[in-house]
């Protein structure tokens, strides 16, 4: 299905394994009906196992308040617990197989809970978005998984190029629009010699890299499966991009600071505030970044998309975050909880706790006069308008490792949490494979664990 759309999208309904055995919630549900006993008999205790996976102090002190208001409001108790989003997956699948699954869950991106909605461990938020409004939100926002959809998103979580402008007009630099005026560009920026380099770019660094650094194959037209789910990397038609985006890459590195293909989050955001480099890759959590640590740069950078191979329309890559319930004993209380954190707004309150990261997917949002006045949105507008046209279809291609083959399938969830694709970058950047054996060995490992239907 074609994404080519202009502002406003009307979304329609997607048309798209057993990851998991059965086992946890849904194993105790069993025995509890061999038992002769509801499964809801467990439920007397108003309680609700919140997992949050944003670590940030003022999202952490909004959602501490927020459950004391709750708590007051219905008398359910909101247990929350935060951890890194990296530890999600294991955190989620562990609590499952203990027999104490998390009720409300705060996810990276949807490829997982497609994971668990196969196992019938979560429950459709359909209706709830629905009552919304499906036409408020942006492109790629929702995806249906079954004819539902899994996760109520907050965070469009784009990723995008930050430049510094004011090294662009030392050197008298306009943006790129081609690969070859990005690479002359990362040539002239780039001086190793006062410890500048051009670029700080994701290699090897797991979710680092499927997130972000995927950009440039999507951007190259590559294509990972057909609509039949069968493995086309590799095919003659898409074999010579992903070739292509490899040799891509091999250049790029040469422009990077030394020893430094696999970074961290944390090397991308210093090394763009401490004036290391001049490119990175990321969302608005860097402008954050900016803010709190080098407040000096706060009107010296700049944010642009990926661009395409020959010029056309550019990319940025995204996983969105968001909400999603687990078939528990506490579903409806959960159900109850999001639908009053919808309908008392206390979703503006959460975003606004890092109103430059959270990039809303819901158009209505940037009419919200509460968030368009917050003050770091108002400083920062000039940045809100480039991330809200990144939105625009027409202009902007929207590539993810969710979007590839016919619909959302836990086939992509496999992709993402195998590393196959940074393992791909790593054999022909660090290990001196040539593009195309690396791209054979990539398509053959994807079609091990792929299942189609």
């Amino acid at each position: 299905m074609s994404d080519h759309h202009a502002l406003p999208l009307s979304l329609t309904p997607m048309p798209r394994r057993r990851f998991l055995q059965a086992c946890g919630v849904a194993g105790s549900a069993a025995m509890l009906g061999a038992l002769g006993l509801p499964t809801g008999a467990r439920a007397a205790k108003r309680e609700i196992r919140y997992l949050n996976n944003e670590p940030d102090p003022n999202t952490i002190a909004f959602l501490k308040k927020m459950a004391v208001e709750y708590e007051a409001a219905s008398g359910v108790k909101l247990q929350i617990e935060t951890i890194p989003v990296l530890e999600t997956w294991t955190k989620v699948t562990t609590a499952i197989k203990a027999g104490k699954p998390y009720d409300f869950i705060t996810f990276g991106e949807v490829t997982e809970p497609l994971l668990l909605a196969r196992d019938d461990l979560l429950v459709p938020l359909t209706d709830i978005i629905k009552e919304v409004g499906l036409e408020d939100f942006g492109p790629r926002a929702l995806d249906r998984y079954r004819n539902e959809l899994w996760m109520y998103p907050y965070d469009y979580n784009f990723n995008y190029l930050f430049y510094r402008k004011d090294w662009f007009a030392a050197k008298q630099l306009q943006l790129p629009t081609d690969w070859q005026s990005f690479l002359q560009m990362l040539q002239a920026l780039n001086d190793p010699t006062s410890k500048r380099y051009a670029i700080t770019m994701p290699v090897s660094s797991g979710g680092h890299t499927n997130w972000g650094n995927t950009a440039w194959l999507w951007a190259a037209g590559v294509k990972i499966y057909d609509d039949q789910w069968s493995v086309i990397l590799d095919a003659p038609e898409i074999k010579p991009k992903a070739v292509r985006t490899l040799e891509h890459l091999t250049q790029i590195a040469q422009y990077t600071p030394p020893g430094l293909l696999e970074v961290s989050l944390k090397d991308m955001l210093t090394n763009f505030t401490a004036g290391t480099s001049a490119i990175t890759s990321y969302t608005g959590r860097l402008i954050h970044q900016i803010e709190d640590r080098a407040p000096e740069l706060a009107d010296k950078y700049g944010i642009m998309a990926y661009p395409g191979p020959d010029g056309g329309r550019s990319t940025v890559t995204f996983a969105n975050d968001g909400f999603s319930i687990g078939k528990t004993d506490n579903t409806e209380e959960a159900l109850k909880f999001l639908r009053w954190f919808l309908k008392n707004d206390k979703l503006t309150d959460f975003q606004l706790t890092l109103p430059l990261h959270y990039q809303p997917p819901q158009f209505s949002t940037y009419k919200n006069k509460r968030w368009r006045s917050h003050p770091l949105v108002e400083k920062h507008w000039a940045s809100m308008e480039v991330m809200l046209d990144f939105m625009n279809t027409d202009k902007t291609l929207i590539g993810s490792i969710q979007l590839q083959g016919p619909g959302p399938s836990p086939n992509q969830g496999r992709i993402w949490t195998s590393d196959v694709i940074p393992r791909m970058y790593q054999n022909v950047l660090t290990k001196k494979m040539s593009p195309g054996e690396a791209v054979d060995a990539c398509a053959q490992e994807i079609r091990g664990f792929t299942e189609k239907g």
